[in-house]
């Protein structure tokens, strides 16, 4: 009895399943990029604090607001984003110990960090987390130092790479991010490397986390818990912040809202305050999660063009929507306000067969294209034969006037009977 109890358990568990992936309207939706993204062009309704900023939804690599995002300024440690990605390519072995020695700590002073003390033995990957996490300087020299390489060397790796990257505006020369006229980036090339950093699994693992404990026991955390008490930083899923005197406040930021994920660069976010670039940061997520979502451009089965066949025994072919299709568009949008547009073939003929493109379906808003639909014949079509159709046509036009000229001679027939009665008469 018991087991019999678990399988209907298990088979009801599974017909659950089976209706919420059935019944839930996003399971089958596709989500794509709009075609013109010009509708994305507005002021944001919010006071920004910070210079230069830059945001993208991740999901459609989609560029969704910018500020100055191309002004060359100075990065302060957000300099670390292109450190740690550059030591994760160098160091063969992140589990590798190393000891710390005096000369990490040399012209530190004014510098955030992370805390460690000559003799620790920590791993190279203690130090990359103690780097973004807390931002420490100690760890960025230690691993620098540790790695083999000059000072010079690992920060031709880092131009290198910023070159690979095909950024015009960014150049390094210290990996902690000290003030300097020849290092310097702007909020779309930061974007860039973050987003190329990010797709390397170990990267991603570091940015994101909020604590981390060293073999030494040094307890790590994230800048942007400091923020906690005042500020509710649950969506944001990774970040590294960064400050001095002449780069403000800065902070980049991975968040996702709603089933969104996003990317944002802040700097020069006024020093006044240190949460500044956080609450911007916040602030922008905020505007964007409420005014924006991916709503349905095309619906499944929407029926979006009607075409006449030509010589054939179905006289119609319905274009329709096969799935559903979301675009992340304002929630001012309605759906009567989308326009859609047909450009293609005016009416289907036995040239067309199955697979073949009829033409592309567009949807429009304020004239401006959101997406395009592109529509095929999706049926096979039983066409008459051209020469028995024409056939057919001569047969039919014969018969008719056939029939028209015995009418016509009936009706001559008629005249004269009536005509020869009224002269009996």
């Amino acid at each position: 009895m018991i087991g019999s109890d678990i399988v209907k358990n298990k088979l009801i568990i599974l017909m659950l399943i089976i209706c919420l992936f059935i019944n839930n309207p996003y399971v089958y939706a596709e989500r794509i990029k709009a075609t013109d993204t010009s509708i994305y062009e507005k002021d944001l309704d919010i006071s920004i604090k910070s210079k230069n900023i830059i945001l993208y939804n991740t999901d459609d690599n989609l560029l969704l607001y910018k500020l100055n995002s191309d002004e060359r300024v100075q990065i302060a440690s957000l300099t670390k984003i292109m450190t740690v990605y550059t030591l994760i390519d160098t160091i063969k072995d992140l589990n590798k110990e190393v000891v710390i020695t005096a000369d990490v700590f040399k012209d530190l002073n004014g510098y955030v960090q992370a805390g460690l003390k000559e003799g620790d033995k920590v791993t190279y990957e203690d130090l990359l987390y103690g780097i973004m996490l807390p931002s420490g300087a100690d760890c960025v020299n230690a691993a620098i130092i540790n790695s083999g390489l000059t000072k010079e060397k690992f920060i031709e790796l880092m131009n290198k790479k910023a070159k690979e990257l095909n950024l015009k505006n960014t150049k390094f020369d210290n990996g902690i991010g000290m003030d300097s006229d020849n290092n310097y980036s702007t909020a779309s090339d930061l974007s860039k490397i973050l987003m190329k950093a990010l797709e390397n699994k170990t990267f991603k693992k570091i940015y994101t986390a909020r604590k981390y404990t060293m073999k030494n026991g040094l307890k790590l955390n994230s800048t942007i818990l400091s923020y906690g008490g005042t500020l509710n930083t649950d969506n944001i899923k990774g970040s590294k912040s960064g400050f001095t005197d002449k780069a403000g406040v800065c902070l980049s930021s991975i968040a996702e809202y709603n089933k969104t994920n996003y990317l944002l660069i802040v700097l020069g976010a006024n020093p006044a305050s240190k949460a500044n670039a956080v609450k911007d940061t916040l602030d922008i997520y905020d505007y964007y999660n409420k005014h924006y979502s991916y709503k349905k451009v095309f619906t499944k089965n929407q029926v979006l063009k009607k075409l006449n066949i030509k010589w054939a025994k179905k006289k119609q072919y319905i274009i329709q929507s096969k799935k559903d299709i979301e675009v992340y568009l304002d929630n001012d949008i309605e759906p009567d306000d989308i326009e859609y547009k047909y450009n293609g073939v005016k009416e289907i003929n036995y040239k067309i067969k199955k697979g073949d493109k009829l033409g592309t379906i567009t949807a429009k808003y304020n004239n401006k294209t959101i997406t395009t639909y592109d529509a095929y014949l999706d049926e096979k079509i039983d066409y008459y034969h051209p020469v028995l159709y024409t056939l057919m046509i001569v047969s039919f036009i014969t018969a008719l006037s056939s029939y028209i000229s015995i009418k016509k001679t009936k009706k001559k027939r008629k005249k004269r009977k009536k005509k020869r009665k009224k002269k009996r008469k």
